[in-house]
């Protein structure tokens, strides 16, 4: 985003014109201003924030975004159609994104997705007070006026073979979400009440039928393990479904949880508590196996790791325990899992379960893309859009190519024809 061109525009009143900046430059920008982190990000880097407070860019796109929605000045001119089909494997925000800088660009797009509804973890996990589900069900409705098509309740192997897509299609990108949450592996984790917090979070804000045992805690001491969003959101929606107490227990310091600043402090207004540098080792349950407390260590800071946030050792004699009659699991999510049916069983994963893409985003197989979680696992909001307009931008070059050799082909054939055949 052209921070210091949208600044300059809206400082000088000229509204229309930095609408028109941002919408050009910010694929689906209503999602984007919206859930990423800015005030990690971009205020972090702002130059007076060292100084005094940084400018709000946060608040400055969103004030430019709904100027934008009102006059009209959301969809940028769409480019001619190439007569290139483009099948897109996935409707969350990567999958999305995908389909918004493919379809602006002239492709032919069709979205599939297993659940029935458009949207992915944006309209079947984000609580109301991240983000506003009209905003995607808008983006959707607009896709496919544009003529994106949707077909949904379709699983990959089942209803999607591999072998099918890249026979009907010119090119495939799989922007899968986030799999399985990541399972508590510490004695007493399979205690009553120990639950998973995202699908926790999904019952409580969504009308996606979730398969676990619903939990209350009306009145009970939640505690909520891990650090990044689902955990933040996990803290919020159970104060607000009448937990008596919810805390947080993180093993960094609270600047390295990848929540937005802005979610960390909505939580402790609403009454959560963060117990950082500490981890669980331990649920502990009483003789019918119902938790009632998690035994915890705290924990010391080392050096930085590779993603600059800092390394952590427990501390020897340092143990204490925190009354629990819930936990709630936030510790990430496994890399999605892809059928192994046909022609899926050809590509190529590594140690970890990620789907292997070169640096144009392409699989071992020609023509199929992918990006986000699929490749990378649990990546910040901003790492995923890049994944899929880089993508997009890779797609839109391996057309032109075919279509360009196509077109020598059929030249080719088309002089042959015209020259007269010679006597042997």
């Amino acid at each position: 985003m052209p921070i210091p061109d949208l600044l300059r525009l809206t400082a000088d009143r000229q509204f229309t014109e930095a609408a028109k900046l941002l919408f050009a430059n910010q694929s689906m920008p209503e999602l984007f201003v919206h859930v990423c982190a800015g005030e990690r990000l971009c205020e972090a880097a702002c130059m007076l924030a060292d100084k005094s407070e940084p400018v709000s860019i946060s608040s400055i796109s969103r004030f430019i975004l709904d100027f934008g929605w009102k006059n009209g000045l959301f969809e940028p001119p769409v480019g001619e159609a190439k007569g290139q089909g483009v099948a897109v494997v996935g409707s969350g925000l990567c999958g999305l994104v995908a389909a918004d800088e493919l379809s602006k660009a002239g492709y032919a797009v069709t979205v599939f997705d297993a659940y029935r509804k458009p949207g992915g973890r944006l309209v079947k996990g984000l609580p109301g007070f991240r983000v506003d589900r009209e905003l995607i069900e808008r983006r959707v409705r607009l896709l496919a006026q544009r003529g994106v098509q949707f077909r949904t309740g379709m699983v990959c192997g089942r209803d999607l073979k591999m072998g099918d897509l890249r026979r009907d299609f010119d090119a495939v990108f799989f922007g899968l979400r986030r799999a399985n949450p990541v399972s508590l592996d510490i004695p007493g984790a399979k205690q009553r009440g120990v639950r998973q917090a995202y699908p926790f979070v999904l019952r409580n804000t969504s009308d996606v039928a979730v398969k676990t045992q619903p939990v209350s805690v009306q009145n009970r001491s939640v505690v909520v393990l891990g650090g990044g969003e689902t955990a933040v959101d996990a803290l919020r929606v159970a104060i607000r479904c009448g937990a008596s107490d919810a805390a947080c227990v993180y093993r960094r310091d609270i600047r390295d949880l990848s929540a937005s600043p802005r979610e960390i402090a909505n939580a402790e207004e609403e009454g959560a508590r963060f117990i950082c540098f500490a981890q669980a080792v331990e649920v502990i349950g009483n003789a019918r196996g119902d938790v009632t407390h998690v035994r915890c260590v705290r924990t010391a800071p080392g050096e930085p790791d590779a993603t600059g946030r800092c390394t952590v050792s427990p501390i020897a004699g340092s143990e204490f325990h925190i009354p629990a009659d819930v936990v709630l699991v936030a510790y990430g999510y496994e890399p999605p899992k892809l059928t192994q049916v046909d022609e899926f069983s050809e590509l190529a994963f590594d140690d970890r379960g990620f789907l292997i893409v070169d640096s144009d985003l392409m699989t071992n197989l020609p023509g199929v893309f992918a990006g986000g979680s699929v490749v990378r696992g649990s990546v910040p909001l901003v790492t995923i859009v890049h994944d899929s307009c880089s993508a997009a931008a890779s797609i839109a070059r391996y057309l032109c190519a075919r279509r360009a050799k196509a077109g020598l082909v059929q030249g080719a054939l088309a002089d042959g024809a015209e020259r007269p055949i010679s006597a042997q």
